[in-house]
């Protein structure tokens, strides 16, 4: 198994980074996106990296956390033939205490 952080706070690369998370993972008999970062960077980055994101087997979006799933609809209009396996409670309201929302766009759960 390989892992390749296309998303993470730091980058010993010398890669752009954002506070999130997004790896890209090789098994022998997959291909799989693990959470998508909280804009288009995965992509760039991947990109970048040589890794072809249309040829992902399946995506998981770990939590419904911006951070975690606002590179989704990067990722949709990526491929279009991936599953995306995530929490049916993804698409609920995520407050960082009572006033600041760090969930998904709303607009994007009738992509996914």
């Amino acid at each position: 198994m390989k892992i390749t952080a296309l998303i993470e706070n730091t980058s010993a690369r010398g890669l752009p980074t954002e506070h999130g998370l997004s790896l890209f993972v090789e098994t022998a008999e997959h291909k799989f996106l693990f959470d998508m970062g909280q804009t288009d960077l995965f992509e760039r980055n991947a990109e970048t990296l040589g890794i072809a994101l249309s040829k992902v087997d399946f995506a998981v979006l770990s939590h419904g956390h911006y951070d975690h799933g606002g590179g989704l609809n990067t990722f949709l209009a990526l491929n279009d033939h991936a599953p995306v396996y995530m929490s049916r409670y993804a698409f609920e309201p995520h407050y960082n205490g009572t006033e600041k929302n760090i969930g998904l766009d709303q607009g994007i759960e009738a992509k996914s």
